[in-house]
């Protein structure tokens, strides 16, 4: 499937999205089968492992870790799609972040990973039926699907697989578009201008701090070819920038008031698909907003520039893996 020649931010606004659910927690009521393997390499997977050896040392599962992925969906216009009724129009994951929250330590873990991610992807045929996998742009995972949930799925599989098996427990994913609808939701979000950004609004000049109001927000986590350098690494900074600032927001919100979460997410419904509901999400948040919010991650890897003229993202082998096992699992 053809890609567009750029690359639609957008999805950056919606790390202020997931910021404001970096607090969700999901409970977990199923007990899993206390399996033991030892092996050299993780090919069977995370999720079927209680307890695992690796270069001679045993790691366990943490007992109270739970995985939640959320993304920034940006969904081509009507005039860009393939057909009504199509497979594979689903929009793009631009930004995707999985968080693991440890009840234990009370921390939460943020992984963010890159877009251009080359991954395994499921590819659907013209009539809806899995024709195979394809190793392609991670955010390409969400274009297959008929409705938003199977969307999501396809999403959730591919990043599984790029985590060697590990089972992710929830996922939370909201159109670009709601961006504006968060920013001003929380008031308007102050952030820091890090590079000379007079060209979108005079007064986001390099060095100054503003408060965002509507469409502003957008503005300042879609903008990329027109700011600095034009890399997406420079957007990502932003998305963090902006999301240590929602998240603070977020949280002053809730420890006042518990139905200000559920408000909040209510108020971003129509724009976003999840296997939970907005009271739970927010009853969750509520619970963990003490909790030790921990800086965002990025996987090692290296960017080239594929055969069709596309930014390609290829992890480094095994961080992935590294990130699992210092996250979700202890030394024995």
């Amino acid at each position: 499937m053809k890609k567009r020649h750029w690359i639609r931010a957008g999805i950056l606004g919606l790390i202020a999205v997931a910021v404001l659910v970096t607090g969700i927690i999901l409970l977990n009521d199923s007990e899993k089968d206390q399996n033991t393997e030892q092996r050299e390499t993780m090919s069977v997977g995370f999720g079927q492992l209680k307890t695992v050896t690796i270069g001679g040392v045993t790691y366990r599962e943490k007992p109270a870790v739970t995985t939640l992925l959320i993304c920034g969906i940006d969904k081509p216009e009507a005039t860009e799609r393939i057909t009504e009724d199509s497979y594979r129009d689903g929009g793009q994951a631009d930004f995707l972040l999985l968080i693991a929250i440890d009840h234990t330590d009370k921390k939460i873990h943020q992984l963010q990973l890159e877009r251009d991610t080359m991954a395994e992807i499921d590819i659907l045929g013209i009539f809806g039926n899995e024709v195979g996998t394809r190793t392609e742009q991670l955010c390409l995972a969400h274009s297959f699907g008929a409705t938003p949930e199977d969307n999501a799925k396809y999403t959730i599989r591919a990043v599984e697989r790029l985590l060697d098996g590990m089972e992710i427990d929830g996922y939370y994913m909201i159109d670009y578009s709601a961006i504006s609808t968060l920013n001003d939701a929380l008031g308007g979000v102050k952030v820091k201008i890090d590079f000379d950004m007079t060209n979108l609004n005079p007064a986001w000049t390099k060095g100054s701090t503003v408060t965002l109001k509507g469409k502003e927000a957008e503005t300042f986590v879609r903008a990329r070819k027109s700011v600095g350098e034009g890399t997406n690494k420079e957007r990502m900074e932003r998305q963090n920038e902006f999301m240590r600032n929602a998240i603070t927001k977020m949280k002053q919100g809730i420890a006042n008031d518990l139905s200000f979460g559920e408000q909040v997410l209510d108020g971003l419904r129509e724009l976003s698909v999840s296997n939970m509901t907005s009271k739970r999400l927010a009853e969750e948040m509520y619970k963990a907003r003490e909790y030790e919010t921990l800086a965002v991650e990025h996987p090692e890897g290296e960017y080239t520039i594929g055969k069709d003229g596309f930014v390609e993202f290829h992890m480094k082998e095994g961080a992935a893996v590294d990130w699992v096992l210092e996250h979700l699992y202890s030394r024995e």
